[in-house]
């Protein structure tokens, strides 16, 4: 599986197929929702049953979601550590600033070598955290704007 377009964004036939797929596969989740249930999948082509576990099979319909809704996709590893320019791309800011989040202790960081590396379930939780500031302070800044009369909710 070396397929250098894996990250790349569907076709649109590709999100046609994906839709498809994504419909049957949501349908026979549905049917056989339970945890101790092991589903066996099989392709036509090779009629061989492949045993995957449930919780596989869910997040391969959300790659197939996300494929039909024109979203290119990766998988990483939990355990996976980031470069500080792979941190920086995937919190969409620059190296410098990750660099610096990191040197404020906002961020966790590894040092290997000279180099740091960042957790991927690190830069989760600092996303999830930046949002859910972000969000209290729209709150906040809405409340504001409306006990100075500058914002009349409906």
């Amino acid at each position: 599986m070396s397929d250098t377009q894996l990250n790349s964004p569907p076709t649109h036939q590709e999100r046609q197929i994906a839709n498809e797929g994504f419909q049957k596969l949501i349908a026979a989740i549905d049917e056989i929702d339970h945890p101790e249930n092991t589903p066996e999948i099989s392709i036509l082509e090779t009629e061989e049953p492949i045993k995957i576990p449930l919780k596989v099979l869910k997040m391969l319909a959300e790659i197939l979601r996300n494929y039909r809704d024109g979203n290119a996709v990766s998988i990483v590893p939990m355990g996976a550590a980031f470069t500080t320019q792979k941190a920086a791309e995937f919190l969409n800011c620059s190296r410098p600033h990750v660099t610096k989040l990191i040197d404020q202790g906002k961020l966790k960081a590894e040092m290997v070598g000279r180099h740091r590396r960042v957790q991927f379930e690190d830069l989760i939780k600092f996303k999830k955290n930046m949002i859910k500031e972000s969000k209290e302070a729209l709150i906040e800044l809405m409340r504001d704007s409306e006990e100075l009369g500058l914002y009349e909710a409906d």
